[in-house]
Formats: structure tokens, sequence, C-alpha cells
């Protein structure tokens, strides 16, 4: 089972293949994680979010058509449903990784060898700069930043995730970059203007 394709497993969950719900949830948990994570800051929020998605899927398995589109969009499109509902009914406080959780996640590299002290804290400081920026950023544009950038959707694949046409997409990405360019470069905007 574990070589059938996404739209394949989708049909056996949708008649309540728990093995298949399984892979599903294996092959995306830590993609649509990270995206959520992404746009919320919240770590807690993420979590409680992948499970609401993944939950959802569950429930509305029989509502896939891949006539409609690819397996990853629709999976996308409910994340994102979740998260922009979930925003709107609270306000949060966009924080972003503290140092601690950082730590544990950069304390090796790609090679399992431990990294510098100073290399971890650049890193992390990198990484903190870029999620403050994220989240100063309007959730529309935010989202499309965050699928493209990070979770490397095309602007086709974007425009049918949010609803938006894919110039308005475009557009979008656009003047997100310039955003978090002033955000995060300030002097060189200036430099430039």
């Amino acid at each position: 089972m574990e070589n059938k394709q996404d739209n394949e497993l989708m049909y056996l969950v949708a008649e309540k293949n728990t093995q298949a719900l399984k892979i599903i949830y294996k092959r995306y948990e830590m993609r649509v994680f990270n995206f959520i994570y992404r746009y919320t800051g919240s770590r807690g929020v993420a979590q409680e979010l992948i499970q609401e998605t993944f939950t959802r899927l569950w429930f509305s398995a029989h509502l896939f058509d891949e006539r409609k589109g690819n397996f990853k969009g629709w999976l996308y499109t409910m994340a994102l449903n979740i998260t922009r509902n979930e925003m709107s009914k609270k306000e949060y406080l966009y924080g972003f990784k503290g140092m601690d959780e950082t730590v544990q996640h950069l304390s090796t590299n790609n090679n399992g060898a431990r990294e510098t002290p100073e290399r971890i804290f650049e890193e992390s400081e990198t990484r903190n700069s870029v999620i403050n920026a994220l989240t100063q950023l309007k959730p529309y544009i935010r989202e499309v930043i965050i699928l493209k950038n990070y979770d490397h959707l095309k602007f086709k694949e974007i425009a049918e995730v949010t609803g938006a046409p894919e110039g308005t997409v475009k557009a979008r990405y656009l003047k997100g970059i310039d955003i978090l360019k002033g955000i995060l470069n300030p002097k060189e905007v200036i430099n430039h203007v």
C-alpha cells in the first residue's frame, strides 16, 4: 500500500481504510504542520490545527475528486481554510520560536556533526527574524509567500489553494517579497530608493 499514489489512497480513506490514512498522514504531516506553523507563528496552534486538518480529511474524504485537482492542492486548501477560520475566531499574538526550541533542532547539521554555538545562534537569529517578518505581512500575502517559498507550490497551485486568480497570486508574491526586503534589510531598501 505504501507505493500507491495519493489519489488512490484517498479512495481507500473514503472507504474508511485506516492504513491508507496513516500513509497519507506520514507523507504530509510535517509539510502541513510547517505550513500552519509558518502561517500562525505558533507551535501550539499548529499542533492543534494539524490534528483538525487530518480529522477533517478523514470525515470528508468522500468529497475528494481528482478531476477537480490534485490531492496536495486539496489538502493544502483544507489546511489553509481551517487555519484562516481559526485565526479569524481568535486574536493571536504571533510569536516566534524561542532559543530553546531552535537549539534542539539545530544542534546537529545534516551530516550528523555537532554545530557550533555561534552557528546555532546565528541561524536561530536569522530564522526568528524571518518568522517575525512573516507575521507582519497581511494574511493573504503571508500565505502566498509561505506556499511558494517553503512548500514550493507553483503559482497555479497556489491560486487553486487560495481561491485567488493566478495573476493576483503573483502580484501578492511580488508585493510580499518587497515588504519582506524592507523589514529584513531596511538600509538596503533606503539606499535603493
